[in-house]
C-alpha cells in the first residue's frame, strides 16, 4: 500500500499541469466520445466505428459514469492504473533485485510512460495492468520450478495459469496486440508444467483450458454481435481493419528511430545489470523469462508497422524489470546510471507532454471553438469534423453525421482500405445530408490527406457553405464553414 501511495503521488504530480485538458490526445478524445455515446445507446462498430476492442470503450464509459468532468475522471483512472501497474512491477523485479532496485524500476516505468505519449489515458496505461498481473503469476510459476515437485505445487501452477490467462483475456479486450505476449506466457506456463513432471495429456488439458480462458471474453463479445446479426461489423473492426491500414514508411521509420533513441538508458542498464549477481537461485530462470517477454513485446510493437510511440509502452515493463539489478545500488559504479536514466526520462517525458499539450491546445481553445460552432448546428444539421478534433462533437453536444466520427478515418489515405466501406462514397453521403457546420484543416494539403474525399468536401463547401472564421486549437488552425 505504501508503494502504491508513492507511485500514485509521483504520477499525479508529474501529470498535474495537464489534468482536465480535453484536447490532450486525439485518441483519448475519441475514446471519451465513444464512452459517452455508449450511455445513449450507441453500439460500437455498428453506430460508431473504431478498431479498438470493446473493453477500452467500456473503461471510458465508466469514466463518463462519474459525476462532473469525464476528462478528469478518465485521467485519474489512468493514473490509478499506472500506479497499480508499477506496484506489481516492483514485485516482479524483486526476483532480480533488492527493494531499492525494484522501487526504482517502478518509478522508471511511470516516468517513461510520459516520454512515449502515455502521460494520460492511452490504451496501454489500462491494459498494462492486467498484463503485469499475468506476468507476476507466470514469473511466480517459473520461480517454483526449482522447488521439489509436490501435489500442492502442481495445483498451484494450474490455478496460477488459469488466473494469468484470464487476465490476458481481459487485456485482449483492451488491445488485441497483447495476443503475442499472451502466447508467450502460455508457452512459459507449459514449460513450467513440464518441469513439474506433467505428462502430455495433462499438458494438453492445461493448454486447452488456458487458451479457452484467454479467448473467452473476446468470444463472448463476438457471440453477442453475431446474435444481433453484426458479426461482419465486429470482424471488420477487430481483424480486417488492423491488417488493411496503410502507412508512410518514411514517417514510420522516423518514429521508430525516436523510440529506439529514447530507450538508450535502458539498453545500458540491461547490459550492466546482466553482469550483476542475482539474489536467489531461481532468479536466472526468471531473468531469461522476462527477456523472452521483452522480445515478445518488441514483436508486438513492430508488427503493425506504424511504430507509434505509445505502442512501445508494454515493452517498458520487462525493460524496467531487467534494469532493476543495475538500479539497485549494490554495485557502486551503477549510481550514475540511475541519475542518467531518470534525468533522461524526466526530460523526455515532461518535454514530450509539454509539446503535445501545446500543439493540441486546452480547455479555453475548445470552449471558444465550440461557442463559434453551436449557432450553426441543431438536431437535424450536425457538425461534421472532417479534419480536426473529435472533442468538438462532445463540446457542442452535436449529433454525429457518420459512424466514422474519428476524423482521420475518412480524411487520410492510410485508412482508405481499412474501413470496410468506400470512404469517398461515405463522404459524399455526409455532405449530401447538409451538415450545419464543417471543420476542415486550413492547410491546402495536410499531411497524409485523402485527396479524393477532400475534393468532395471542398466542392460541397464551395457550393453550399460560407467560411465563418478560423478556429485555433493549440498551434493548429482549422476553417469553420456554415451552411448558407
Amino acid at each position: 500500500m505504501r508503494n502504491f501511495a508513492v507511485f500514485f503521488l509521483v504520477a499525479f504530480v508529474l501529470r498535474a499541469p495537464w489534468l482536465g485538458d480535453p484536447l490532450f490526445h486525439a485518441d483519448e478524445q475519441f475514446y471519451l466520445l465513444m464512452g459517452d455515446r455508449l450511455w445513449h445507446g450507441v453500439i460500437p462498430y455498428v453506430d460508431l466505428w473504431d478498431r479498438k476492442p470493446l473493453g477500452l470503450f467500456l473503461i471510458y464509459g465508466a469514466a463518463r459514469a462519474f459525476p462532473g468532468n469525464g476528462v478528469l475522471a478518465y485521467q485519474l483512472m489512468a493514473i490509478t492504473s499506472a500506479a497499480a501497474t508499477a506496484v506489481v512491477l516492483t514485485r516482479c523485479a524483486r526476483h532480480l533485485a533488492g527493494p531499492r532496485g525494484a522501487l526504482f524500476a517502478g518509478l522508471a516505468y511511470l516516468i517513461y510512460l510520459m516520454a512515449f505519449n502515455c502521460g494520460m489515458g492511452q490504451a496501454p496505461v489500462f491494459y498494462d495492468l492486467p498484463m503485469i498481473a499475468a506476468a507476476w503469476l507466470v514469473i511466480g510459476a517459473l520461480a517454483d520450478t526449482t522447488a521439489p515437485t509436490i501435489a500442492g505445487q502442481r495445483f498451484g501452477l494450474m490455478a496460477r495459469g488459469c488466473m494469468a490467462m484470464a487476465l490476458i483475456g481481459i487485456a485482449l479486450q483492451i488491445k488485441t496486440s497483447v495476443v503475442i505476449e499472451g502466447i508467450g506466457f502460455g508457452l512459459m506456463l507449459l514449460w513450467a508444467g513440464w518441469r513439474h513432471g506433467w505428462g502430455w495429456p495433462r499438458l494438453a488439458g492445461a493448454a486447452t483450458a488456458w487458451m479457452g480462458l484467454a479467448l473467452l471474453p473476446t468470444a463472448l463479445v463476438f457471440a453477442a454481435y453475431a446474435a444481433e446479426g453484426e458479426a461482419r461489423a465486429f470482424l471488420i473492426a477487430n481483424v480486417v481493419s488492423i491488417l488493411g491500414r496503410g502507412q508512410d514508411l518514411g514517417e514510420a521509420s522516423f518514429r521508430l528511430a525516436k523510440v529506439a533513441a529514447a530507450l538508450i538508458p535502458f539498453y545500458v542498464a540491461l547490459a550492466m545489470g546482466w553482469r550483476i549477481a542475482l539474489p536467489r537461485s531461481e532468479s536466472e530462470i526468471v531473468r531469461r523469462a522476462v527477456l523472452m517477454w521483452l522480445g515478445l513485446a518488441i514483436v508486438g510493437f513492430l508488427a503493425p508497422g506504424t511504430w507509434y510511440d505509445h505502442y512501445v509502452a508494454p515493452a517498458l515493463m520487462p525493460l524496467a524489470i531487467l534494469a532493476a539489478p543495475a538500479l539497485d545500488g549494490r554495485c557502486r559504479p551503477t549510481g550514475w546510471l540511475r541519475r542518467v536514466l531518470f534525468v533522461v526520462g524526466l526530460g523526455a517525458g515532461l518535454g514530450a507532454t509539454t509539446v503535445q499539450a501545446h500543439r493540441f491546445g486546452d480547455t479555453t481553445d475548445l470552449d471558444e471553438a465550440a461557442a463559434a460552432i453551436r449557432p450553426h448546428i441543431d438536431a437535424n444539421h450536425c457538425l461534421y469534423v472532417y479534419e480536426g478534433d473529435s472533442a468538438l462533437y462532445s463540446a457542442t453536444n452535436s449529433c454525429l453525421p457518420t459512424r466514422f466520427a474519428f476524423p482521420a478515418h475518412l480524411s487520410t489515405r492510410f485508412e482508405e482500405h481499412a474501413l470496410g466501406i468506400d470512404p469517398t462514397a461515405e463522404v459524399e453521403r455526409i455532405m449530401a445530408s447538409r451538415p450545419g457546420a464543417v471543420v476542415i484543416d486550413a492547410a491546402p494539403n495536410p499531411y497524409g490527406a485523402n485527396m479524393q474525399t477532400r475534393a468532395v468536401v471542398l466542392q460541397a463547401l464551395a457550393q453550399h457553405y460560407q467560411r465563418i472564421r478560423t478556429i485555433t486549437l493549440g498551434t493548429r488552425s482549422f476553417a469553420l464553414f456554415a451552411a448558407r
